[in-house]
């Protein structure tokens, strides 16, 4: 698969939304960050970067992605999180698209309560665990419409289980949208490299809080495959640009995050082929996955 692989038109058609949709309207409501942003008409993943999330590419274009299917999707929506930290990626969508009724699953007990504080506004359940099967009888709902995993694959120990768990918890016509991350396994800082060495010692002893291992394209297209998921859409994202966003000034933030996205969608059409040693250069790898029929 290349690195643009471009999505079904089942995918493609429902992301076209106008600049004077009300989904753009309501995130604008939502956001104190919308305030202006630069402009091109190539594609439409961009035209609702309105401060759902800053400073990674990978991010923004999933939850512009949500916010595109929410604005066109009749009735209630389920969203899945799974390992959702604090919940912090979502209060911006939550905020837009109040109908949806969002579910987390994090592991950190810590974590759990900071994130139950602040989607307090939301229709939201935070539920304790890793994503597994045995914590399917603690989820308020046997299926969902979206099933959000970001940055969580590469700290995840039993990866074919969790996807299993994906395809189990996912409805029948529902989507998955994941990213997985590199930039541990690019650091030369002492930690994540000891965290790399350790942690998978300790998962074998019980203790998958510190586990992190690089995630092998192969692999992930093997596990997709036993757990009868089918890869719909990949992309690269996160170049060496999200580091150089730390430097942005301020009044500059929301210009950059934009160019920055699409300069990124663009180099997704040029249909690279793609290899695990471009990692080095691209942090993140997108994918977009659904039930085999």
């Amino acid at each position: 698969m290349s690195l643009g692989a471009a999505a079904p038109p089942t995918i493609h058609h429902y992301l076209c939304v106008s600049r004077s949709s009300p989904c753009k309207s309501r995130i604008m409501q939502a956001s104190s960050c919308a305030s202006v942003f630069y402009r091109t008409p190539k594609d439409p993943m961009t035209e609702l970067s309105f401060g759902l999330t800053t400073g990674n590419a990978a991010k923004i274009y999933c939850l512009n992605w949500i916010a595109a299917h929410a604005s066109q999707h009749a009735g209630p929506l389920t969203l899945l999180d799974l390992g959702c930290g604090d919940g912090s990626h979502f209060v911006q969508l939550l905020r837009a698209f109040p109908a949806i009724r969002y579910v987390g699953i994090e592991p950190d007990a810590a974590a759990c309560q900071r994130a139950r504080e602040l989607l307090a506004f939301a229709n939201a359940t935070i539920v304790q665990g890793y994503a597994y099967e045995g914590i399917r009888a603690s989820l308020p709902l046997p299926a969902f419409d979206l099933i959000a995993s970001f940055s969580v694959l590469e700290h995840v120990y039993r990866r074919q289980a969790y996807m299993q768990f994906i395809h189990d918890c996912l409805a029948p016509d529902g989507t998955c949208l994941m990213n997985y991350d590199f930039g541990h396994f690019n650091s030369r800082h002492w930690k994540e490299r000891l965290k790399t060495l350790i942690g998978p010692w300790l998962a074998r002893l019980g203790d998958e809080s510190r586990y992190q291992a690089f995630v092998r394209w192969a692999d992930f297209q093997r596990w997709a495959a036993a757990a009868h998921l089918d890869i719909v859409e990949a992309r690269m994202f996160n170049t060496q640009l999200k580091g150089l966003a730390r430097a942005i000034p301020a009044e500059h933030q929301a210009e950059y995050q934009q160019r920055w996205l699409e300069l990124e969608l663009w180099l997704n059409t040029l249909a690279i082929p793609y290899h695990d040693g471009l990692a080095r250069t691209w942090y993140t790898r997108n994918v977009i996955l659904r039930r085999l029929r």
